[in-house]
């Protein structure tokens, strides 16, 4: 099945990713990444990859004012271990767009376009999600609340029903629809209340 409608209305980014435009895909390194992509990436969509979606790409273009922001040089930095919660899914999505990867990242070529071990986790930071341009040092912290746009009425008792093994026929399609319309009113209406930036 397609995606939701609104997948389209959320914010998009393109990056000036140098290793791709070394290796000639695309041919000026240029790529534009959607939340479409993230969903792909994750396997689902929810407020958590939504709100990594967000936090990557306002801190990107806050790391690169004016200019377009390069994919491959930023550092990642999280409060929490791999381990715990929620974090990895974080990580990931921050990932695609920062191009940031673990110890199993790309080591590069020659010296130059080093993805490996840009990815730190349980760092002392007040913030969801810290970032870091690894050319300057300069840094962004970058908070997310969606407790600011809670579900609505009918998904909790839809979501309880079908925990508890006695949902009817229409609880699943109300659970759905009430989750992505949350997701909807994260990334849509309220992009620029559930996520913070501070210079760092």
């Amino acid at each position: 099945m397609p995606f939701p409608e609104f997948f389209a209305l959320a914010p998009t980014i393109t990056v000036q990713d140098r290793l791709a435009a070394f290796l000639g895909a695309p041919v000026h390194g240029h790529i534009t990444y959607a939340y479409a992509d993230a969903v792909r990436l994750a396997g689902h969509s929810c407020p958590t990859v939504a709100g990594a979606w967000l936090m990557s790409i306002k801190a990107m273009t806050a790391l690169w004012p004016d200019a377009m922001p390069e994919r491959g040089a930023v550092q990642l930095l999280l409060p929490d271990g791999q381990d715990e919660g929620v974090t990895g899914v974080i990580a990931a999505v921050a990932g695609l767009v920062t191009g940031a990867a673990g110890p199993g990242g790309f080591k590069g070529i020659g010296g130059r376009f080093n993805r490996a071990n840009l990815v730190e986790f349980a760092q002392p930071i007040p913030a969801s999600l810290g970032f870091r341009r690894t050319d300057t040092g300069a840094g962004i912290l970058a908070a997310y609340n969606p407790a600011l746009v809670p579900p609505s009425d009918a998904m909790r008792p839809a979501l309880q029903r079908i925990l508890a093994g006695i949902e009817t026929p229409e609880d699943a399609a109300i659970f759905a629809r009430s989750w992505q319309d949350r997701v909807r009113r994260i990334l849509v209406e309220h992009a620029d209340e559930v996520v913070t930036l501070t210079p760092y």
